[in-house]
């Protein structure tokens, strides 16, 4: 017989949930927080009713990751359970659940703050763990990468599962040494590489210490790499290689050992989305999907919440892009760096707690590439802590006329980049910034549909 929590917290949960969409709000956390509360053996609940289950963790391209395979997945079947929207604690699993409760799933893709990965991993035992990458991030919640990966590394050993690793990363790749079964996915030297470094958050091998020596990086310690003490990249089972853009899309193929599929489209740039699409595609190839319809909704695949989504004001393309740790922000700024029209930047700069306290990260981002931007003709600071990013800024070089300090709030601050005369618009929220970005960047679309522009 079931426990009778079990049925109070989805009550409990449910009802939250049903107040929050009565108020126009998204309940992507507070409904499984609540229902958690009052249930914690609720993740085993959904352990229990996934045939398969997938853990995606790491810093950067979680939720990306995570969206690409449920696009490709859910092709094959329907009976799947996601937290596609970024909630990626306890009660971000818990709400997915609410959301979709069935008595059986397929597959359950669950994208892990790393944080929370030995917690969760007590209730929900995976059959796959795909791991991105690991940079730093909320250092004053989760202290120096090291601190992070070894939350991770405790664990490797005692999970049964087949682990899906990032053979560019030292980080990662150490992690081999530890699995019975891993597969290892990268990117191979492209147009894009460099033998320069740019951010490099680590030059020391996680095994000895020593200096780690690199051939090229693609972006952060990605790249290739090897070690006196003879660790280095492990080979690729799953790789991409001959990268392209055009028309702003990315055009690769994807090798595997006994397979590739040439001519693949991603509509979306920037490498750091070269690494998600290798992880997605490993994980895919690994479960058996059919290359076809890999290729395929690759290819259509949309992403709708904040990574690159494009909203349209008359003739201005407003693109809403989230970043939240140095190096990401660096990734951003190269890519847009790329686009040769007019443009205008709001930069959105919040400390909440999930944001992470101490902003000084942002010291250690590539600002100098907004200082090496031609048409930059304008740039915005905002959220809670926009000052300091004023201050950032002004230090990288970008000249005090093209710097607007607006006030913390969003709906004002977009209000005015939207009467810049320019070609396209990027707004740069961290995280609890974008969902609201989102929102109101949706409520003056709509606005503008109906007054036909």
């Amino acid at each position: 017989m079931k426990d009778p929590r079990y049925y109070l917290s989805i009550l409990a949960g449910k009802s939250v949930m049903g107040v929050l969409k009565l108020m126009g709000r998204k309940a992507t956390s507070l409904p499984g927080k609540l229902a958690v509360a009052v249930y914690p053996e609720l993740l085993k609940e959904i352990n229990d009713r996934c045939k398969k289950k997938v853990l995606i963790t790491g810093t950067n391209g979680k939720t990306t990751t995570n969206n690409i395979i449920n696009h490709i997945m859910r092709s094959a079947t329907g009976r799947i359970i996601s937290n596609l929207e970024g909630s990626n604690m306890r009660q971000g699993l818990a709400s997915a659940f609410l959301k979709n409760k069935k008595p059986e799933y397929d597959w359950g893709f669950f994208e892990i703050d790393e944080g929370s990965f030995p917690g969760i991993v007590k209730y929900i035992r995976p059959d796959y763990v795909v791991v991105t990458n690991f940079f730093r991030d909320q250092l004053d919640r989760y202290g120096e990468i090291e601190t992070t990966v070894s939350r991770i590394r405790d664990h490797v050993k005692s999970l049964n599962c087949t682990f899906i690793l990032n053979a560019d990363d030292p980080f990662v790749a150490q992690f081999g040494q530890l699995s019975k079964r891993a597969l290892f996915y990268g990117v191979k030297r492209n147009m894009l590489s460099s033998r320069k470094e740019v951010i490099v958050e680590t030059r020391f091998c996680p095994v000895c210490s020593r200096r780690l020596h690199y051939r090229y990086f693609n972006y952060g310690h990605l790249g290739e790499f090897r070690c006196p003490c003879g660790f280095r990249n492990p080979a690729y089972d799953y790789y991409i290689s001959r990268i392209k853009q055009k028309a702003n899309r990315y055009h690769f193929d994807f090798f595997s050992r006994k397979k590739v599929l040439k001519g693949l489209s991603f509509p979306y740039t920037g490498l750091y989305n070269s690494y998600n699409c290798a992880a997605a595609l490993t994980f895919c190839f690994a479960a058996g999907a059919d290359p076809g319809v890999i290729r395929k909704s690759l290819e259509t695949f949309e992403y709708k919440l904040g990574r690159l989504e494009d909203f349209r004001f008359r003739n201005t393309t407003v693109k809403l892009v989230l970043a939240k740790n140095p190096i990401g922000l660096t990734q951003v700024l190269h890519n847009i760096s790329f686009d040769r029209r007019p443009k205008a930047l709001l930069l959105l700069l919040n400390d909440n707690i999930a944001d992470g306290r101490d902003v000084s990260w942002i010291w250690d981002a590539d600002f100098n590439l907004l200082a090496e931007m031609k048409d930059l003709k304008a740039v915005f600071c905002s959220g809670r802590r926009g000052e300091d990013m004023a201050l950032r800024i002004k230090y990288a070089g970008i000249s005090l006329d093209l710097i607007r300090r607006t006030d913390d709030d969003i709906r004002s601050s977009i209000r005015k980049i939207l009467k810049e005369n320019v070609g396209i618009i990027y707004i740069i929220p961290t995280y609890t910034a974008l969902f609201e970005t989102r929102n109101v960047l949706v409520d003056y679309q709509k606005h503008f549909d109906r007054k036909g522009g």
